[in-house]
């Protein structure tokens, strides 16, 4: 049985050469493309799976519910919250996770590294893989910091650099550290960089005066169950618990677990809590997955045209006593034959891709055989198991033939009119997904076009960010030096130091703003996020002032209050932006000029009104902002550059030789802003590639299948051709008979693609808050593409049946 199945695969490839060929390279473009978006759906789904305790520990997050405030659930949480459920629930396993900055001296040369700072138990909680050293004891002293093994190469060019010393500086000054142990270098796909991890302790949690601040987010706060049940349980008693601890926080009259919600997140689905960002992973999965049917439609289409090649083979086999289901068996074990080929040829169009794959979408993707050996197998297992099911009804069809009308008859059999509607059905399915995907990719491309072109209320171009200046390191005197040195380059407009910054969320404040005679309370006054900013600030960005005016360092009621020495009752200057004044209730930005209100436990004047600014995620609504004014700002602010005439790299230079001059023992970071907003472009663009590229191959796996029918279709009309040529039909009305005959379903399916389109379009566009509309020209331009590649595909069959001698096909009549 074995070997004459492995005969018969071999002669179908042999004889019929182009069916093969097809039949092959479209089940390979398929299962190349499935394989391809698993890996990468294997990649974004197991997110710290380095972790053998992976099942047991959840993350802590934070979901708020003021009034103007996005309803997300966030990955963080108050500093202080460990400590205060420890207090609560003693029994309560857990440990934080603190990323900052530092500066790393090494010689005379000084490097910007992030250090986390953690608990005692982290690496044995996590079970982090230590290569050197003891887990147990390795943060227990705060001089004390343990390194990844690439980051002990870089500073001390050994993997084992245990018990060498290195000079750290942050918050906490200038200090000698010990290396304690060495850890593996975590995968890509890991939201923590674990590369310097230092004892959190109390002398660097005293320094955060709002460490135990209801509402607050600092840290990464992670706990540890023995089972799902029991995690839930302790979830359920956080209403109670948030009740007691934040008391009066958000007001007299407000129940804490009302605005501000703490939900306990498995650490395998942290780094997909997102929901539109889970969403978009699923979403490519689901065109691997479309991929793989259009290609199993594709064999489909091609065994079933191929049926008259073999139909007499069938006939003689059961005329020789064959049985049916013997010869149901044979046309299985040929097709998982075929699907095994196309396996292997599918994982080197894979290998060969992954460049290309991984430049295009912004990924690390890589096959390990070793490693992913099981994983492989089971794609395999998927594949052969889809592959079996759609071979099912080409072997009962092929079994199906009666030996004596196909040995009676001069002519192949096609199936029947039964396997004809099929087959044309089959092309309409795969034509309509090409269709839809041109929507998509259309709709798509005009959307992210949009946002990155759109009038984000700044100019975001020449504009540097100097994130040095934002560095514990740098003292006031520095920072003011900077300022004044920078304006005096060659080619500077603007020189401003703001926490406000395009493409930044690290410092975002919020808080309630009440007007006189409006009721105070968090569920129901609006919520501003609130920034500081320094002279200049609005001139350098570009904002559009709709009325009143702007800061001015001369005028003393625009300086911010400081909080230990100001007047409670003195009246501050700040601005606002359009959408504050609508959350406020003025019904235009002149209403609200000089207008009093209370923020922040201070009294406030509005004495201008600007443009909203998108300086975050485009999805998101742009929230509304309150600017307070501080000529000498130092919290947590960075340096803002305009400049022109000069390129990016000239302009860096410039601003780098500067720092060295000013502050030689802090390394120099700088961005332009163009590149800071691009973290929010660049992973939809990436998406749109992958989606691109991938419905580029379903739209080439459609032509194959095409190109196979009308070979076979014509090939079984060229006797037909031969009659109408000798009866007086030209090689044009030949070629427009076939022609129409090949691209009618095609233009049906173009037509049933609109409204699929459009759905899944109108989906995708409703998560911007900055949405196109709907352009109408895309839906028969998606069409007409699909239409045009299919003419492109069959045009050659039919000109070269149309060109065929009549005296050549009718000979044997």
């Amino acid at each position: 049985m074995l070997k004459s199945t492995f005969t018969a695969f071999y002669r179908s490839f042999v004889r019929h050469p182009l069916y093969a060929l097809l039949n092959l390279l479209g089940l390979s473009l398929g299962i190349a493309v499935f394989i391809a978006l698993s890996l990468f759906y294997r990649f974004e789904t197991s997110y710290e799976s380095w972790s053998p305790k992976l099942p047991q520990i959840y993350a802590i997050g934070m979901r708020f519910h003021f009034p103007g405030m996005t309803d997300n659930t966030g990955d963080g949480s108050m500093g202080g919250l460990l400590e205060e459920l420890k207090t609560a629930y003693p029994q309560t396993e857990g440990t934080r996770y603190w990323p900052n900055s530092v500066i790393v001296h090494k010689g005379a040369d000084v490097f910007n590294e992030q250090i986390d700072l953690v608990d005692a138990n982290f690496l044995t909680f996590f079970g982090v893989p230590v290569v050197y050293g003891n887990s147990a004891n390795a943060l227990s002293d705060p001089s004390h910091v343990v390194l990844s093994a690439s980051l002990a190469r870089k500073y001390f060019g050994v993997t084992n650099a245990v018990g060498r010393t290195m000079i750290l500086n942050d918050e906490e000054g200038l200090k000698n550290y010990t290396v304690s142990a060495i850890i593996a270098d975590l995968p890509k796909n890991s939201v923590m960089k674990l590369d310097i991890l230092r004892l959190l302790t109390p002398q660097r949690t005293a320094l955060k005066y709002n460490w135990h601040h209801w509402g607050s987010v600092q840290v990464g706060t992670y706990l540890k169950f023995k089972n799902r049940t029991e995690a839930y349980a302790f979830a359920a008693q956080f209403p109670a618990f948030t009740d007691r601890q934040a008391g009066q926080s958000f007001g007299a009259d407000v129940m804490p677990h009302k605005v501000l919600e703490l939900k306990l997140i498995p650490l395998a689905d942290v780094h997909l809590i997102s929901p539109k960002l889970k969403a978009a992973v699923i979403s490519l999965g689901v065109v691997g997955i479309v991929a793989l049917a259009l290609a199993l439609i594709n064999y489909v289409n091609l065994a079933t045209a191929r049926a008259g090649l073999r139909a007499r083979e069938v006939a003689v086999r059961k005329t020789l006593g064959a049985a049916p289901l013997v010869l149901r068996l044979q046309f299985i074990l040929e097709a998982l034959l075929t699907l095994l080929l196309a396996f292997v040829v599918a994982l080197s169009f894979v290998e060969l891709s992954l460049p290309l794959l991984n430049s295009a979408g912004g990924l690390s993707l890589k096959l390990d055989y070793h490693a992913d050996a099981i994983w492989i197998a089971s794609v395999l297992a998927i594949v052969m198991l889809a592959g079996l099911i759609a071979a099912l009804y080409p072997a009962f069809a092929l079994s199906a033939f009666k030996p004596a009308q196909v040995l009676a008859s001069s002519r192949t059999p096609g199936g029947g009119r039964t396997a004809g509607i099929l087959r044309t059905g089959l092309a309409m399915v795969q034509f309509t997904a090409v269709a839809v995907a041109f929507i998509l990719i259309m709709g798509f491309m005009l959307q992210i076009h949009h946002i990155q072109n759109a009038d984000i209320g700044f100019q975001r171009s020449n504009l540097m960010i100097v994130n040095s200046i934002r560095d514990n390191a740098v003292t006031q005197s520095q920072r003011d030096a900077f300022a004044v040195e920078a304006r005096a380059l060659p080619g500077v407009s603007y020189v401003t130091i703001a926490n406000a910054i395009p493409g930044d969320t690290s410092m975002i404040n919020n808080s309630s703003i009440v007007r006189p005679g409006q009721v105070d309370s968090a569920t129901e006054s609006p919520t501003v996020s609130s920034s500081i900013v320094g002279p200049d600030y609005f001139e350098l960005l570009g904002t559009k002032v709709l009325v009143g005016r702007i800061f001015d360092v001369q005028r003393g009621e625009d300086q911010m209050w400081d909080d230990k020495t100001s007047d409670k009752d003195r009246v501050y200057s700040v601005v606002i932006s359009r959408r504050t004044t609508k959350d406020m209730g003025f019904p235009s930005p002149q209403a609200a000029l000089n207008q009093i209100a209370r923020f922040n436990d201070h009294t406030v004047r509005i004495i201008g009104i600007v443009e909203d600014m998108r300086f975050y995620n485009p999805n998101e609504p742009i929230p509304a902002k309150l600017y307070a004014f501080d000529a000498h700002a130092s919290d947590s602010v960075v340096g803002m550059v305009r400049y022109q005439g000069l390129s990016a790299p000239a302009m860096r230079e410039k601003l780098q030789h500067l720092w060295r001059q000013i502050a030689p023992a802090v390394p120099f970071d700088v961005t332009s802003a163009a590149d800071n907003l691009d973290k929010y472009y660049k992973p939809e663009r990436d998406r749109t590639n992958l989606f691109t590229m991938g419905a580029g191959i379903a739209a080439l796996i459609g032509c194959i299948g095409l190109y196979g029918m009308a070979a076979f279709n014509t090939g079984r009309r060229v006797r037909e051709i031969g009659v109408r040529k000798v009866l007086g039909a030209s090689a044009g009305q030949v070629v427009r008979l076939l022609l129409l005959q090949f691209l009618r379903p095609v233009a049906i399916a173009g037509l049933i693609a609109w409204p699929l389109g459009w759905l899944a379009l109108q989906r995708w566009l409703s998560q911007f808050d900055d949405a196109i509309a709907m352009p109408l020209w895309v839906f028969p331009l998606a069409s007409g593409i699909a239409l045009a590649i299919a003419l492109v595909t069959v045009a050659g069959v039919a000109f070269g049946a149309a060109s065929s001698e009549p005296g050549k096909a009718l000979r044997h009549e």
